[in-house]
């Protein structure tokens, strides 16, 4: 039952009642209590009388009906008044509204649905803040790591600067390009976590523009180039990389930068975090009005917290003891991406089971295809 009709249905009860009880007394005084005490009643002040009466009914059935619709309304005002000064907990008073088999009291129960979605919002409130919580924890963590992934590639820069520049010492031509070289990698290492640092503000805009450069372009043999180039990786030297494919071509729409940073980024994640000789399986498969690509892996797995955090941002899990090494930027980068092309990303995972993430992307136009 609606609160409306709850409400109309108690309020004309009560009127219904207050017109009972007011003329039950009128005929108990007049007929009965009056007479008995002594007190004759004439024309002239009776009507007096029932004034009277009925006035002090009046106000009787107004603070009646104030304590019995006033009251829980009162009682929701200061609930929410709690909620506004982020207080989550249930008032104490609450106990105080339900009957020993924990039902609402009559007049409570009138408005039994605000007071369910209040508890409700008092619960939804106070996970978001722990979550809240969590999150600002994990960022001062991450800011602490960027910054430190930041200065060591600096300190190596600067150290062999310092070397270079050291009239003391005369370095032979090898020993100055092997400096340089270690230099411009650590300077490459820096200008990779700035450039994941620029991308997540482009995609964390208000506006959420992201300028995409879309094509209706192969998918099939887009991602064996991919996977190619990261075979011939030398940090996928002792790792087996494998391709499949159900379909000799498949059109969607992508940004090919932005769809090589998706499974790069993915592929490079299963080499970092799991043991030598571990087997890539990259398989795309035709799901309907969506091509599927799965990039399974069969190394350690990741524990289920870590599932549930992967493409949050900042987050900075591994599945090894090993330091992490990024901005703990790239998953949530991925799933921003996916997510900007109009697709799904999920990722299933145990550990030492493995981990299967599964793309799903909207085909392009079928008739670009047959004209391929």
């Amino acid at each position: 039952m609606r609160i409306k009709t709850r409400f109309t249905i108690h309020l004309a009860l009560g009127l219904i009642l207050w017109l009972l009880g007011t003329g039950m007394l009128l005929v108990i005084l007049l007929e009965g209590i009056l007479p008995m005490l002594g007190i004759h009643i004439t024309v002239d002040n009776e009507g007096l009388i029932v004034g009277v009466i009925f006035g002090a009914s009046t106000l009787l059935c107004i603070a009646l009906f104030g304590w019995y619709f006033g009251g829980p309304i009162g009682f929701i005002m200061t609930w929410i008044q709690q909620l506004s000064k982020d207080d989550y907990k249930q008032p104490a008073e609450l106990s105080k509204i339900v009957t020993r088999k924990g039902k609402l009291r009559m007049r409570y129960s009138l408005y039994q649905e605000v007071l369910q979605h209040l508890q409700s919002l008092g619960s939804v409130l106070q996970a978001n803040e722990a979550e809240r919580t969590q999150i600002e924890q994990a960022k001062q963590e991450w800011i602490a790591g960027i910054s430190h992934d930041l200065k060591t590639p600096l300190t190596y820069i600067k150290g062999y600067s310092a070397l270079l520049l050291n009239e003391q010492y005369e370095w032979s031509k090898e020993e100055a390009i092997s400096f340089i070289r270690e230099m411009d990698d650590k300077g490459k290492h820096m200008e990779e976590l700035i450039q994941d640092l620029s991308l997540v503000t482009q995609l964390n805009r208000a506006d959420g523009a992201l300028p995409l450069l879309k094509a209706n372009q192969d998918i099939v043999e887009f991602t064996k180039r991919v996977v190619a180039d990261i075979s011939n990786n030398p940090q996928a030297s002792n790792y087996l990389l494998h391709f499949q494919t159900d379909s000799s071509a498949m059109h969607v729409d992508f940004d090919a930068k932005y769809m090589q940073r998706i499974l790069q980024n993915i592929m490079i994640n299963s080499i970092i975090h799991n043991p030598e000789f571990t087997e890539i399986f990259v398989r795309i498969t035709d799901a309907g009005e969506f091509a599927a690509i799965r990039i399974t892996d069969n190394g350690i797995g990741m524990p289920a917290d870590t599932v549930a955090h992967l493409f949050q941002q900042y987050y900075r899990g591994t599945t090894t003891d090993a330091a992490s090494e990024g901005t703990g930027l790239g998953m949530a980068i991925v799933y921003k991406l996916i997510q900007a092309h109009d697709g799904t990303i999920t990722v299933e995972s145990k550990p030492s089971q493995g981990t299967t993430f599964t793309i799903r992307l909207p085909k392009g136009n079928q008739s670009v295809s047959e004209n391929s």
